[in-house]
């Protein structure tokens, strides 16, 4: 089967893709004419039909002109059935079609063939099964421009350094639409794995780990579709640039569905909008300004905090569950006698805990005799006249609650609570340093601000305190750039999404607020049930030349050096000056070669100093009040900003404003491997 067989084959299928398309239209026209309302109300198969063919019908435009790109043959080795088929984005033809004439969808269980599997003997799994085949054939098809340009033949799988480099060269956009032909034997064993697994992948720069967690979502809501629903399934992004960025990719993977949001947009449905953000690096530059120490961020993040918030609420608890209770303002019970009907939670949120303890408060009240003595001896002390005290005996007697919430209130202000505790945080705390914590984060309450470690403590009080079916109705749930959380914000997580799975997607050398953050992966299996621990250890994204560079950095952190594909490009560049004319010149050079070139500062402050500088360059300056950076050719940005997105070309804008500090070198890291084609270093020393 030649290249030539290829391109006629290929119009068989796109006859096929088209005859497809107007069974689609047809059965749409059919479910229009059907009656919008039936004697029982409104007619739900009418809606179910058009939207499984609206849903149909957006899956083919997006894939028409490239419905598949990889063709298997091969034999079951049991009942000896012959398979011959393509691999694509969208389903055509059936599978037990003997001809070739069709196409199966790339994560259905067969395509793992393309993936993993090994010509001659090999095997996939589905449905709990185990198939036996022999593989004959596995070939990589390239369609550009409606017509089939090559084909590729694998004597393996399809790792391959030779078969990469034509899709390593392209620009970021066209890789990112390529993704889903080159997943590597490593990246498809994690997105394969079962739903109900908890996994930690840890990933150099460059190897996919973004792109191995949106496919991992797809992978999902197609092999999963009857038992979770797409908005079941949650991205955590690290800003909303990001959400920006992964949006297209998770469209062309069927996956848009699913929800994706950030932690700032989380933060923001939690605390509402009277409250401002401070990020990361701007309170980490005001203590360091400052000379204030950073060291009290560290332990704000960490698990013997989180006991801390436990011990407050403790307390809280009782204070409010010992209080005496009133009835139209007369004692009828002392505050000793009621705490035990709220000490047994069983993990409830508090103010779970305070409606069920309410309700069996009262019907105590109304029905043991001990109770009941008690609130008659009040009632006799009590100076009040007998009707009073027979009205108040018979509300007692009722199985009503609601007197009780009037001193015992089930409903928790969370920010006060949170302000309540930081008020009171040395009590539960021996801390060196509980001082400063409590002194600069009241400092933020007070002039209404939220820092990034307020939101680990408030997302898990609300975790200890509140019911959130919003986030208890997810069932998987994968974070990007997940270096960056802290112990504590692992908990609240965990906590908060109680009934999901989580995959976990980052690089420890990456973790640019190591002040805040986790040290080790270990701290994050400690807290998940069960989870897998994997390895991305090569990266696709950047020349030998730019990671040899980077691999400078690793080595400084003590980390070891990332494996690489071997693809050669220009060496890295580097200018002593960023003046205008310099970084113009370098410009023109790359937007000569180049789709997109971004320069890298180190923060907001440099950040202000270029845009001052290089003003009369025109360039798209990307933060979080402009998001959208895709149509724009030259963009500036920091490396916070930066962080997960990738561009053709890259200019640092000063790396003498680097230090050999670790959150600094990390930094430098994170600049230097954004970078896909050609790497630019100006270094005013």
């Amino acid at each position: 089967m030649s290249l030539e067989y290829e391109k006629k084959k290929y119009k068989v299928i796109k006859e096929m893709v088209d005859e497809y398309k107007r069974e689609l239209l047809q059965g749409r026209e059919i479910a229009l004419d059907m009656p919008i309302e039936t004697d029982n109300g409104f007619n739900v198969e009418r809606e179910r039909l058009l939207n499984d063919i609206d849903e149909k019908l957006d899956i083919l435009k997006r894939h028409v002109e490239d419905p598949y790109f990889a063709k298997l043959i091969f034999k079951d080795e049991d009942d000896g059935e012959e398979f011959k088929g393509y691999i694509g984005r969208l389903s055509i033809g059936e599978i037990s079609d003997p001809t070739d004439n069709k196409v199966i969808d790339w994560r259905a269980p067969i395509s793992d063939l393309y993936y993993n599997g090994r010509l001659g003997k090999s095997s996939y799994k589905a449905n709990g099964n185990t198939y036996n085949v022999d593989l004959q054939l596995k070939r990589q098809i390239d369609i550009k421009n409606d017509e089939v340009k090559s084909i590729f033949d694998f004597e393996n799988t399809i790792s391959s350094d030779e078969f990469l480099k034509p899709y390593l060269t392209q620009s970021a956009d066209n890789r990112l639409k390529n993704i889903v032909a080159t997943i590597q034997e490593e990246q498809d064993k994690i997105i394969r794995l079962p739903i109900f697994s908890n996994v930690v992948v840890q990933g150099v720069a460059g190897s996919g780990k973004t792109t191995v967690a949106l496919h991992r979502i797809s992978y999902l809501m197609y092999n999963y579709k009857n038992q979770v629903k797409p908005e079941e399934y949650l991205i955590i992004s690290p800003n909303e640039i990001f959400m920006s960025y992964i949006s297209t990719i998770l469209t062309d993977l069927d996956a848009d569905k699913s929800n994706s949001f950030s932690l700032n947009k989380m933060a923001e449905d939690i605390i509402g909008s009277d409250y401002k953000r401070l990020s990361k690096h701007a309170q980490y530059k005001h203590l360091i300004d400052k000379k204030i120490s950073t060291k009290y961020l560290k332990y704000k993040g960490s698990k013997e905090f989180a006991r801390c918030i436990d011990k407050f609420l403790t307390d809280y608890k009782k204070k409010i569950c010992t209080k005496d209770i009133k009835v139209d303002g007369v004692k009828i019970l002392d505050g000793e006698y009621i705490y035990k009907y709220f000490e047994n939670d069983y993990g409830n949120p508090l103010e779970v805990v305070l409606e069920h303890g309410c309700k069996k408060l009262a019907l105590a009240i109304a029905y043991d005799q001990e109770l009941k003595d008690n609130v008659e001896k009040n009632l006799n002390e009590a100076d009040i006249p007998l009707m009073k005290k027979f009205a108040i005996k018979r509300k007692c007697e009722k199985d009503n609650s609601g007197y009780l919430k009037k001193t015992i209130s089930t409903t928790i202000n969370l920010m006060e609570l949170y302000k309540d505790f930081i008020n009171n945080v040395e009590k539960y705390s021996n801390y060196e340093e509980i001082s400063i914590l409590k002194k600069y984060t009241l400092e933020n309450l007070k002039k209404k601000t939220v820092s990034h470690d307020d939101l680990a403590c408030i997302l898990y009080m609300l975790y200890r305190t509140q019911p959130a079916p919003y986030y208890n109705k997810m069932k998987c749930v994968l974070i990007d750039e997940a270096q960056d959380l802290s112990e504590l914000m692992y908990m609240a997580l965990k906590g908060v999404f109680c009934n999901a799975t989580f995959g976990i997607f980052g690089d420890i050398a990456q973790g640019i607020y190591a002040y805040q953050s986790i040290d080790s992966w270990s701290q994050v299996l400690d807290i998940l049930d069960n989870a897998e621990m994997l390895y991305l250890k090569r990266s696709y994204r950047t020349s030998i030349e730019i990671m040899e560079e980077a691999n400078k950095t690793l080595v400084k952190l003590g980390t070891i050096p990332a494996q690489n594909v071997v693809r050669h490009g220009e060496p890295v560049q580097y200018v002593h000056t960023n003046d205008i004319n310099t970084i113009s010149n370098i410009l023109k050079q790359c937007n000569s070669k180049f789709a997109n070139t971004a320069i890298i500062c180190k923060d907001d402050y440099e950040l202000l100093e270029a845009q001052e500088k290089l003003a009369d360059l025109n360039l798209a300056v990307i933060d979080e009040s402009n998001i959208s950076y895709e149509n724009n050719k030259n963009i500036l940005l920091t490396v916070q900003t930066a962080k997960g997105l990738e561009f053709d070309s890259v200019i640092i804008y000063n790396k003498s404003s680097y230090t050999e500090d670790v959150v600094d070198l990390r930094l430098l890291y994170v600049a230097q491997t954004r970078a896909l084609h050609k790497l630019v270093i100006c270094d005013n020393k």
